[in-house]
C-alpha cells in the first residue's frame, strides 16, 4: 500500500488489488482558528463574509471544511453519467466521504510532453484548469492508453467535456 497526500484528499493505493481509496481531508482545526481570527477582526460582518466565500476560494470555511467532500462526489458522478474513456473509472462512492476507482501504473511520460499533447488535442482549453493537467500524477495507463485519474473539479470536467 502507498498513501498519496493532495491539498483536498488522501489517497490509499492498494496496487496489487488493483484499486485506489480517495478520503477528503477536512480541514477543521484551520477552519476554526479563521473562524476565530475574521470574528476577532471583524466582529460578526467579517464573519459572515467568511461563511459565505464559495468553496473554491482557498482559505474560506467551505474550502477547508468540504472542498475534498464535493471532489469525490463530483468525480463520482461525473464518471457515472458520461462513462468517458478517458477517465480511470471511480466505481463506488460513500456520499463523497470515501471513493473507490480502479488502480493502474502511473504515468512515467515526462510532464512537457503530457502538457503539449493535451494542449493540443484541447486548442489551448487545458490552461482554464493547468493545475490539474500539468501534473503527470494524475495520469495513468490502462490497456496502453492515457487515462485522467483525478478529475474531482469541475473547470477541469469541463475541459473533459469539450
Amino acid at each position: 500500500m502507498h498513501i498519496r497526500k493532495g491539498k483536498s484528499r488522501i489517497v490509499f493505493i492498494f496496487p496489487l488489488l488493483k484499486f485506489v481509496v480517495k478520503i477528503p481531508i477536512i480541514h477543521f482545526y484551520i477552519a476554526l482558528c479563521v473562524a476565530f481570527s475574521w470574528a476577532k477582526r471583524g466582529g460578526w460582518e467579517y464573519l459572515k463574509r467568511y461563511f459565505t466565500y464559495s468553496g473554491e476560494a482557498i482559505g474560506g470555511f467551505k474550502y477547508l471544511m468540504f472542498k475534498g467532500i464535493v471532489e469525490n462526489w463530483n468525480e463520482f458522478g461525473f464518471y457515472w453519467s458520461t462513462k468517458n474513456k478517458f477517465l480511470q473509472p471511480t466505481y463506488f462512492s460513500i456520499l463523497g466521504f470515501l471513493n473507490i476507482q480502479l488502480y493502474d501504473e502511473q504515468c512515467q511520460l515526462e510532464k512537457i510532453d503530457v502538457w503539449c499533447q493535451l494542449y493540443e488535442l484541447t486548442n489551448g482549453k487545458v490552461f482554464d484548469d493547468s493545475h490539474h493537467f500539468e501534473n503527470c500524477r494524475n495520469f495513468c495507463f490502462h490497456d496502453g492508453k492515457l487515462r485522467m485519474s483525478d478529475y474531482g473539479s469541475k473547470r477541469c470536467q469541463g475541459v473533459i467535456t469539450e
